[in-house]
């Protein structure tokens, strides 16, 4: 299951009467899917402090916009180490 997917069938699950508002936020486990990464590997990254991530209670959310800059700088990053 792709992100898209993924977000749609959750859309489906919560249908409201009103039009779906345009989510900018991920979980976690959209992230790992999105990154092609395991749900722990992305904790240890939010508790190492590696990742752009946002903390409200105990739920962990990321800005879509936040992780393509991200994934871009560490492409950057990789590129010009050599």
């Amino acid at each position: 299951m792709d992100i898209k997917q993924a977000i749609e069938s959750r859309y489906k699950e919560k249908e409201t009467e009103y039009a779906p508002i345009e989510r900018t936020t991920l979980t976690v486990k959209e992230i790992a899917i999105y990154l092609d990464l395991s749900t722990d590997f992305i904790y240890k990254l939010c508790r190492e402090k590696k990742i752009p991530h946002i903390k409200i209670g105990t739920r962990t959310m990321f800005k879509r916009n936040s992780i393509d800059k991200w994934l871009s700088d560490l492409e950057q990053e990789n590129y010009y180490e050599a």
